[in-house]
Formats: structure tokens, C-alpha cells, sequence
């Protein structure tokens, strides 16, 4: 019987879809809420908005953007 040998991956997300996120929860959205309904662990989003703030969000294999 052969093994199957599983590779545990982090989702990878494009600048403008974190950005998007950002937006959302800037424009008055709740962060759970806008973490729900795209899909995202809502520590995730806030880490995206505490990047952004620091200038320091970057998306999937882009540099840091201010």
C-alpha cells in the first residue's frame, strides 16, 4: 500500500484582494464580518490592517507597498 504524502500549504492572496478587505473594514464594516464573507480568519484580516497601516502589506510574492 502506498503513502500519500500531504503537503500543508498557506492560502496565498493577491494585493488586491487584501486591499479590498481593507477597504471594507475602513469603510465601516466589522471585521468579523467582512472576514466572513470573504473567506478569511478574521485575525488574518486584522493583521492585514495593521500591515497596511505600517506600510507594510505586500501580496502573494509582491514587495511591501506604502
Amino acid at each position: 500500500m502506498s503513502k500519500v504524502k500531504r503537503v500543508n500549504r498557506r492560502a496565498q492572496y493577491t494585493l488586491e484582494f487584501k486591499t479590498e478587505a481593507i477597504r471594507l473594514v475602513k469603510g465601516g464594516q466589522s471585521a468579523a464580518v467582512a472576514a466572513k464573507a470573504l473567506g478569511v480568519p478574521v485575525q488574518t484580516l486584522h493583521g492585514w490592517v495593521k500591515q497596511h497601516e505600517a506600510g507594510q502589506l505586500k501580496g502573494a510574492g509582491d514587495k511591501p507597498i506604502s
